[in-house]
């Protein structure tokens, strides 16, 4: 058991070298959120088993389940800010307590929740476009799914309090357990037992459950956390509960966003097209998800190193960390660009493999080289984006965010695809330069706010 005043391996790389904490903390994030990536691409392969129906059904379904995801890693990503920064000043109780804090919040985040989308989510799918069958495999899905909403909030807030202290190799354990299992469920469920688009459902909420499990291991049995989120030191604090959600807020509505761009988007491509091209283009994107996955790992390393060194008023190290983060990211941008554009034929394969789906491969393939453009200037835009959440500045976090997804992005995209009457590939070009401008417009603003940051102090 870790005594209090002993710091673990990962406040020790939090405390060191700029450069150094954003390699070692960055890798096992890339590879914990590549992992969990795994789950919707997994889903979407198995799914597209059952049909265009069934797949065209998960694409309106992701749009909520990125509510569900985003209040979760809202909430971690919050966590993160405000624990690392007590950590940073040395304040052990006060970490301990707010983790306390971490807790109760998604317990009540996850009843809220839970209850409103059981509610509420046949006349949503509905006013997303959903109707016929595939609102019918909606529904049949999100009716198992949306009950354990707590299964998929919980890991991701929990993430933020090893996060907060540096700790990311367990999360890459934890996900890449939850994926395994997923994997080896996934056709169990769906095709032996013959439950269908259900079966994915449970198939997921299981894993799920079993990575809550193995963190409640890890943080109450085996006790070898820096963090304690135990009774005893919580003492209400309602400036702690401000903090995370003065962060966490913010964070959660860019998840939102996110959801409400898919939703924009998916009308849009009714608009111009039919129902097949909302699976194209949800199924798509899990795979572009899963290739940005590595600089989301990047920006969420930073956000514990930033809130860490402003804690300890280390200004340099933020600006080191933040340059370094950049390069690293936009390396990995170019790998990700050319694989994806080089690959498209083959990758397309996977999710068009079946009879009743073979018909989207060519549109998939344009999809995916269309969208590896958007590799070459995301990177800048993502760090400089979760720079702002290190800084417990979520406000501008959330408005980097709404810029690029619903700002540019959609009106490009109605411009290109409407006004210019280009259908389906101004769609995609939108999209492109939608974020290739939204990229530079926070690459700028993250380098004015550094820059006045270490000239003022």
């Amino acid at each position: 058991m870790v005594e209090e005043s002993e710091n673990t391996i990962g406040v020790n790389i939090l405390d060191g070298d700029a450069k150094v904490a954003v390699r070692k903390l960055s890798f096992p994030l890339m590879v914990s959120l590549v992992i969990g990536s795994l789950y919707y691409i997994v889903d979407a392969m198995w799914i597209s088993g059952l049909g265009v129906d069934a797949l065209t059904a998960i694409g309106f379904i992701i749009p909520l389940q990125f509510i569900i995801l985003g209040i979760g890693a809202g909430l971690g990503s919050g966590i993160t800010a405000v624990i690392s920064k007590y950590i940073g000043m040395k304040n052990h109780k006060l970490a301990n307590n707010a983790s306390f804090h971490s807790l109760l919040l998604i317990i009540i985040f996850s009843v809220i929740i839970t209850l409103l989308l059981l509610v509420f989510m046949e006349p949503l799918y509905i006013l997303i476009g959903a109707s016929g069958m595939n609102l019918q495999l909606a529904l049949e899905f999100s009716r198992v799914f949306f009950v354990g909403s707590i299964l998929l909030i919980f890991p991701q807030a929990m993430y933020g309090i090893l996060r907060a202290e540096g700790d990311v190799k367990r999360t890459m354990y934890a996900m890449f357990l939850s994926t395994i299992i997923n994997i080896i469920l996934d056709p169990i469920f769906i095709y032996q037992l013959n439950m269908g688009i259900a079966g994915a459902a449970y198939a997921t909420l299981i894993s799920l459950l079993i990575v809550c499990l193995v963190i409640i291991y890890w943080i109450y049995i085996k006790k070898d956390t820096y963090l304690k989120p135990y009774r005893t030191y919580f003492k209400y604090d309602a400036g702690i509960i401000r903090d995370i959600l003065k962060i966490g807020i913010p964070a959660s509505i860019e998840f939102f966003v996110l959801s409400f761009v898919g939703i924009i988007m998916n009308l849009l491509l009714l608009m111009v097209s039919n129902s097949d091209y909302v699976a194209v283009y949800e199924t798509g994107w899990r795979l572009i998800s899963f290739a940005f996955e590595p600089l989301i790992g990047i920006g969420s390393a930073l956000v514990s190193i930033v809130g860490f060194n402003y804690g300890a008023k280390r200004f340099n190290r933020i600006n080191e960390a933040y340059n370094y983060a950049m390069f690293l990211g936009t390396i990995i941008g170019i790998i990700s660009a050319v694989i994806l554009y080089v690959f498209a034929n083959q990758i397309a394969y996977l999710f068009a493999y079946s009879s009743t789906s073979s018909m989207l491969h060519e549109p998939f393939v344009v999809f995916l080289k269309y969208f590896s453009i958007t590799f070459l200037t995301f990177p800048i835009g993502v760090v400089s984006t979760y720079l702002f959440q290190g800084f417990g500045k979520a406000n501008v976090s959330l408005l980097l965010t709404f810029t690029r997804e619903a700002v540019c992005a959609i009106i490009f995209s109605y411009l290109f695809a409407v006004v210019f009457n280009m259908g389906l590939n101004g769609v995609w070009l939108g999209n492109v330069v939608g974020y290739t401008i939204g990229a530079f417009i926070a690459f700028i603003i993250g380098k004015i706010y550094v820059s006045r940051l270490l000239k003022n102090n």
